[in-house]
């Protein structure tokens, strides 16, 4: 069964409605195919969200304006504090995320039902929901808790092909985010982008800001497996440098050694 099938499926599979020897089909390839699996993860993620909001049938036409227009006019309205404004357009958006999915998954069952070729329409709204997902990544990232921020980063592997947008906002939290565990989870997430050149200098940018061992260890890693030789300079400076914790020196020497660099 090839990809394009089984992720129109998806939604049914979900929903325990396929035919058993479909399902069957379904389940086998999931097991087999890293990237259905995936996306099946964040279509059953977002799924479970929608369990606790009232069915409401979406318009697909107007979604994406009707929100923006409710949630300028709710500002308006009640102008609330910096914090709660955050919190108010991260829900918001989770909303018309879900909603978004809930279309998506009823227009890919008609249209399964009349052509196995995906129509522009169907392109359009694939398109607008990783839109609202980079933007509650986007949202997460930005709230005081550092909790939040951790499923911010997780939202954003969640997202094929993000913009630029996200990718800066992951940079950012990697350069200033106060919690350890937020920025140790940004390297990770910003493994999948290595080939963007912009990526790898933010990286060796900011290596020599951190300090963190644990942070530091991770992103020298990081630099090495993605900069080459051209964290070489980086590397040195750690490796010499007195003041550096006696792990984060080591590892940085290993680096080197490994690029076939001599101190």
């Amino acid at each position: 069964m090839e990809c394009e099938v089984v992720q129109a499926h998806l939604p049914d599979y979900l929903g325990r409605s396929l035919p058993p020897p479909v399902a069957a089909d379904v389940d086998a390839h999931l097991s087999t195919c890293a990237a259905c699996a995936t996306e099946y993860a964040a279509i059953e993620e977002t799924w479970q969200r929608l369990r606790g909001i009232p069915a409401a049938e979406a318009d697909t036409a107007s979604m994406r304006s009707r929100f923006e227009a409710g949630l300028q006019g709710y500002t308006l309205e009640h102008q609330p504090r910096p914090a709660a404004r955050r919190s108010f357009v991260y829900f918001g958006l989770q909303f018309a995320a879900a909603a978004a999915l809930v279309v998506l998954g009823v227009m890919i069952g008609r249209q399964t039902m009349v052509s196995p070729t995906p129509g522009p329409q169907l392109a359009a709204l694939r398109d607008e929901l990783r839109d609202m997902r980079e933007m509650v990544a986007i949202s997460l990232l930005q709230q005081r808790s550092a909790t939040e921020r951790l499923k911010g980063v997780s939202w954003s592997n969640q997202i094929d092909e993000p913009g630029m947008t996200l990718t800066s906002a992951l940079l950012e939290a990697l350069m200033h985010d106060p919690n350890v565990n937020v920025r140790v989870s940004t390297i990770d997430a910003l493994k999948r982008f290595a080939e963007r050149r912009e990526v790898r200098l933010g990286a060796l940018e900011a290596l020599p800001r951190q300090t963190s061992p644990i942070v530091q260890v991770a992103l020298i890693d990081f630099v090495i497996e993605t900069n080459g030789r051209e964290a070489a300079a980086a590397l040195r400076r750690i490796a010499e440098d007195p003041m550096a914790n006696d792990t984060v020196r080591i590892r940085a020497r290993r680096g080197l050694e490994q690029l076939g660099v001599v101190l």
